[in-house]
């Protein structure tokens, strides 16, 4: 049994989009809960990944960088996170998320995604022109496949527009491939590429500079390890997934998650949060290639 197979869950569903959205959105997912009382405050992990969301029932509060509570916009995109997310959920939430691969998200921006990071952006700031319409018609009463269906036309479009960056897709498969092990100047090198540009690349098409994803990368892989719940030996595991040491590691996950490895119950970081860092889910990002 690993640490994912017990306790409450609120009904969480995902759904794959077709070609050739799939290459770079990960799923489309959904989560609703009858539940009258609001949950408890979750942590939202950084993965390398960005969100588009949706609330279809009451907004969620989320924690600023001053320390107040603040209530999400009705959609919004949520960049990507260079330290964890604290959330209040909603009474009763209902939501609907696109998430996006590491490496698809520019795909579909009409900005450098270095705007975004760390940042909670309204779908009217990043899309001017439609995004009313477009929130109107996902938040109206209807199924999932109802809200695919707009969701599915509307990347489509924003798709068509954009071209696509073979040397930053290379890389971030790579890094992920490694668990973020990959040295950043070794990689350029086998990419025919300089540190300077990979860098130029990441800061436009993800937002993160290479060597910040491949920390996230790491962070992952580890969160991977811990859900599995076999028994371990924390200076031992330390090294296998890539940190120099114990101590090494233990700072790494208290800047990305805000406390120890040895103080965390992956369990009990959220009903909602404990969704995106499952073992399945984690294998199949840091499979990615």
């Amino acid at each position: 049994m690993n640490a994912f197979e017990r306790g409450p869950t609120l009904d969480y569903r995902e759904h794959k989009l077709p070609p050739p959205l799939d290459r770079y959105v990960e799923c489309a997912w959904f989560v609703s809960d009858t539940t009258a009382s609001a949950s408890p405050a979750e942590r939202i992990l950084p993965d390398g990944c960005i969100e588009w969301i949706f609330h279809l029932g009451l907004p969620f509060e989320y924690l600023t960088p001053a320390g107040e509570w603040q209530v999400q916009p009705r959609s919004f995109v949520v960049g990507e996170l260079t330290r964890f997310l604290m959330l209040k959920p909603a009474s009763r939430p209902n939501v609907m998320g696109i998430r996006f691969r590491p490496r698809g998200a520019y795909r579909f921006f009409p900005l450098p995604l270095t705007h975004l990071t760390d940042r909670v952006v309204s779908t009217s700031d990043i899309w001017r022109v439609s995004s009313n319409e477009l929130e109107d018609r996902i938040c109206s009463p209807g199924t999932d496949q109802d809200r695919m269906r707009v969701i599915e036309g509307f990347l489509l479009r924003a798709f068509s527009s954009t071209s696509a960056r073979p040397l930053f897709e290379s890389a971030v498969s790579r890094i992920l491939q490694t668990r973020g092990q990959q040295r950043i100047k070794e990689l350029a090198e086998e990419l025919g590429s300089s540190t300077r540009q990979l860098e130029r690349e990441f800061r436009a098409a993800v937002g993160l500079s290479p060597k910040a994803f491949a920390r996230i990368a790491r962070l992952q892989n580890l969160l991977h390890v811990l859900g599995e719940n076999k028994l371990r030996e924390w200076a031992n595991l330390a090294v296998s997934v890539g940190y120099s040491d114990q101590p090494h590691m233990t700072r790494e996950f208290r800047e990305f998650v805000g406390q120890s490895p040895t103080q965390t119950d992956l369990c009990k970081l959220g009903k909602l949060s404990r969704n995106f860092i499952s073992p399945q889910r984690l294998a199949e990002l840091l499979g990615e290639g």
